[in-house]
């Protein structure tokens, strides 16, 4: 009697054990709901912090995305490179180990070669930042834009050609005097980040470029290892460069932007509303993420005044001929007269 009480209790704990291990799937029901509908676990994962523009825009994506799917679809955004650098991130999402990123068109051009057309000097038509991204807003509507979203695939991944995600004109600051000219640049000591898109363009107009991380720029302005860097308006901002660099010259040389793009393993398991949901959702998610942007940059100039950066403005029209062969060190990469596709797209 006693063996067979022993083995009816082993087997009931054996029982409850297996349906305690049936709840804990990431596809399980919504129990806490009661609604009996199956949830689909989405993780999405970014570099920036989580006061960026940038993660804000993630977070909308997130809101949007669950909102329309009646909560069937759940994203967990990880922001702050918890899960690695913005290339291990584009990795992870062809493998499918997560199922989306926002990565830089800079660092999306190692996966997919026509993205780095948008990191060009001054390929974005317009004469400030709401003009250029007025004009990349329609560049994004062409047939010559949607040619990186194919070449994506090639690389198993899906991107969004009308989802704009604004990060703004890049600019130099210099310590000693200010750059009006590409003259000024000559044998100026700069920093860039590692990646031809940043150092070319510099080096053709002669400078002496010091590829950085940027963890490092601060401490070799401070202490004269180099005398320039160049970046957006909010990385000079919240990098406190303002306390080291004396100008910020509005060369507005690269507009950076960021391009989501998702795991197409994932993708093609998704059903056609699923598909339209998270497009729509990253296309309005990119429209709140750029405005953000956009004025988070008008705001932070001026602090940068009133911190004692004297604003230089430049000859743009001597940049835009001094770099304008830039393109031709990358048409091996982005293939003859791509460049001159997406610069007709815009007229």
């Amino acid at each position: 009697m006693i063996k067979k009480a022993l083995t009816l209790i082993v087997s009931m704990i054996l029982l409850f054990g297996l349906a305690a291990c049936g709840d804990s799937t990431e596809s399980s029901t919504d129990a806490a709901s009661g609604s009996g509908k199956e949830v689909m676990k989405i993780k999405l994962g970014h570099v920036t912090n989580d006061q960026s523009a940038i993660h804000k825009g993630a977070v909308k994506f997130k809101e949007i995305v669950e909102e329309k799917s009646d909560g069937t679809m759940e994203v967990e955004v990880i922001p702050g490179g918890q899960l690695g650098s913005e290339k291990d991130l584009v990795e992870s999402t062809q493998i499918g180990t997560i199922e989306i990123t926002i990565p830089s068109a800079a660092v999306l051009s190692n996966f997919v070669p026509k993205a780095a057309v948008l990191t060009l000097p001054y390929v974005i038509k317009g004469e400030n930042e709401r003009e250029k991204y007025k004009t990349f807003v329609e560049l994004g509507k062409s047939e010559a834009y949607k040619e990186i979203a194919t070449q994506a695939e090639d690389a198993k991944l899906v991107a969004f050609p009308e989802a704009i995600w604004w990060v703004g004109d890049r600019h130099v600051t210099t310590s000693d005097e200010p750059v009006k000219t590409p003259e000024d640049i000559k044998g100026l000591k700069i920093r860039t980040p590692d990646a031809t898109a940043h150092t070319e363009p510099f080096k053709i107009m002669d400078a002496n470029v010091t590829p950085m991380n940027i963890s490092e720029v601060y401490y070799s302005l401070k202490s004269g290892t180099i005398a320039a860097q160049e970046n957006s308006v909010n990385q000079i901002y919240t990098n406190n460069f303002h306390e080291v660099q004396k100008y910020v010259n509005l060369t507005g040389h690269m507009s950076q932007n960021e391009l989501p793009v998702v795991s197409l393993q994932w993708w093609n398991t998704l059903s056609e509303d699923q598909k339209k949901i998270v497009t729509e959702a990253m296309n309005e998610s990119g429209e709140y993420m750029s405005e953000l942007q956009l004025t988070a940059n008008e705001e932070e100039l001026e602090i940068l005044k009133e911190e004692g950066m004297e604003v230089v403005e430049v000859d743009i029209e001597a940049f835009k001929e001094a770099t304008k062969d830039t393109y031709k060190s990358f048409e091996d990469v982005l293939g003859k007269g791509y460049y001159e596709k997406i610069k007709s797209a815009q007229e």
